[in-house]
């Protein structure tokens, strides 16, 4: 073999090394497949893990392929449906349909590929529609500039979970932000006021499954000029109370509402969601941060119980607790419709009736409960007694109309609801 022979051989062989060691994928980025391309999930809370393939190609030669499921960046066109984590991991949020999107840079710029993932509420087929937004508290007051109020959008839906905490779904505004502003957390400041008091209307605006528009609206009243009595959280009180609340099927769902009560004017507020809700035995029931308590699992004896929790601090820095007992009853049968139990709280006096009819209740810490066909929606009329004024409700029940001594309110009928009236003296 000549001198030349060897060298050319050589380096032959120096340059198949030198390829075979190259990885020839950067820069060739074709396309990217998301699998499955159509994905399905029967209710919330179910997840369901997508992939993703890189396509390369190379000159002349067939694309070849290379997972990238952990290096692209997820996202899901529709959050209220489904959200999807830096993994491919996609969780079931609410009905609908919703478009899954892996997308990674390449020499020539971002390539994407897409999957559909559709999510249906209590088995194929089932519907669930965003049909309200109720704002916590329904009015609150600040009486310094710079001081803030937290607002929690809760969203009312036509399916099971028909509450739900819309955290990070809405987008709230102020209708006039030179008095207050608000952020996308719902943590509202006062600005300024030129008078003794200032009042502005907190919105949060979501969308349902159809694309329309859904409101919620509070009010927000800053008095600078009003005088700084120190008003501190001295209880809470869960409603319904103790041993009043029981579910007769595994998966059904209860409304608990936390009231505060507190040392200055006004004296009753609905403090729902800025508590820390607790279930004592969470294998039997769990409590979300809305107060929506889910039945678990339960084995003979029946009844299971578990002790319900609501606690937060107090101006002071105590901590102030308020409980309630739900019990799970699988073999107690109990009524075929979904009930509805109002309570009257505050320390004034009033009644509250329904239409339609089963809802009639009379006093101050009196409730009552009536039975009313899912789906079905129940208006509630408030009437205050002399000497006292409807307060608000609690976030499950839409405020339609009313002043402070007639105030209406429309719930629509899930599973089990629990709402909220107060009555405060004039």
């Amino acid at each position: 073999m000549t001198l030349r022979s060897i060298f050319c051989l050589s380096l032959a062989i120096a340059l198949a090394a030198f390829l075979v060691g190259c990885d020839l994928h950067p820069g060739s980025l074709n396309s990217i497949q998301v699998s499955p391309s159509a994905a399905s999930a029967a209710q919330p809370g179910t997840v369901v893990q997508f992939t993703a393939t890189a396509l390369y190609t190379h000159g002349s030669d067939a694309p070849t392929s290379k997972d990238v499921t952990a290096q692209v960046t997820w996202a899901s066109s529709t959050n209220s449906v489904a959200m999807i984590d830096s993994s491919g991991a996609a969780t079931a949020v609410g009905a609908g349909t919703t478009s899954i999107t892996a997308t990674m840079n390449s020499s020539h710029g971002p390539v994407s590929g897409d999957a559909s993932m559709n999510v249906t509420s209590g088995g194929a087929g089932g519907s669930r529609t965003l049909s309200s937004i109720s704002l916590i508290p329904a009015a609150q007051s600040v009486s310094t500039l710079g001081e803030t109020a937290q607002f929690v959008a809760i969203g009312t839906y036509s399916a099971p979970p028909t509450t739900e905490n819309l955290a990070g779904q809405v987008t709230w505004g102020s209708s006039d932000t030179t008095v207050a502003t608000i952020n996308s957390s719902g943590l509202a400041t006062a600005v300024g006021c030129g008078a003794s008091s200032c009042a502005v209307t907190i919105t949060a605006s979501g969308t349902d499954q159809s694309g329309a528009t859904v409101i919620g609206t509070s009010t927000l009243t800053v008095s600078p000029g009003a005088s700084q009595s120190q008003r501190t959280l001295s209880a809470i009180t869960i409603v319904p109370g103790a041993g009043s609340q029981t579910l007769n099927t595994i998966g059904e769902t209860a409304q608990f509402i936390a009231i505060g009560t507190y040392t200055a004017i006004p004296t009753t507020e609905v403090i729902t969601g800025t508590v820390t809700w607790a279930s004592s035995a969470v294998d039997i029931a769990t409590i979300d941060s809305s107060g929506l308590a889910t039945a678990v699992a339960c084995a003979p004896p029946f009844p299971c119980t578990t002790i319900i929790t609501a606690s937060t601090l107090a101006q002071n820095g105590s901590v102030v607790i308020g409980t309630s007992t739900l019990s799970i009853n699988p073999g107690g049968g109990g009524s075929t419709l979904p009930s509805l139990g109002v309570y009257i709280v505050g320390a004034g006096t009033g009644t509250v009736v329904s239409n339609p009819t089963g809802i009639s209740c009379n006093g101050s810490g009196v409730g009552c409960t009536g039975y009313f066909p899912q789906g079905s929606t129940v208006t509630l009329t408030a009437t205050a007694n002399s000497g006292s004024k409807v307060g608000g409700w609690s976030a499950n029940c839409t405020p339609s109309n009313g002043s402070g001594a007639t105030a209406t309110c429309q719930v629509v009928m899930g599973t089990n609801q629990t709402v909220g009236v107060i009555f405060n003296t004039q």
